[in-house]
């Protein structure tokens, strides 16, 4: 059972589609699917990788929440002011339906706009 004490951060999760510009058009951007949700965020591991020639640390977290559907490999999350990338689809690990189970990075960085990263 996931206890309530354990989901003591916050976090907002959103998905790449196509927005509403303001002007009868559509632009491709971040629309937010949830926010202030309670989770449990614990760092798994560190690395350093070349990334465009550039050196750059990737940290990889283990996110718990309530059991949520719908969550995809594109989604991100945005946790203390971090954009994490969902890398695995999310799952129920106990198959209880009490907790959705979710690994992301700061790898790879999803841009709006890019059709490449959707």
């Amino acid at each position: 059972m996931l206890g309530a004490g354990r989901l003591r951060q916050r976090i907002t999760i959103r998905r790449l589609a196509d927005v509403s510009n303001g002007r009868g058009g559509y632009m491709r951007g971040w629309s937010t699917l949830a926010e202030n949700l309670r989770a449990e965020v614990i760092s798994q591991s560190g690395r350093e990788a070349v990334i465009a020639n550039t050196l750059q640390g990737i940290s990889t977290f283990k996110i718990t929440i309530r059991y949520r559907e719908g969550l995809k490999v594109n989604d991100q999350v945005i946790w203390n002011g971090q954009e994490l990338n969902i890398l695995a689809p999310p799952s129920d690990p106990t198959g209880k339906r009490e907790e959705t189970l979710i690994f992301a990075d700061t790898n790879t960085p999803q841009r709006a706009g890019d059709p490449e990263a959707a």
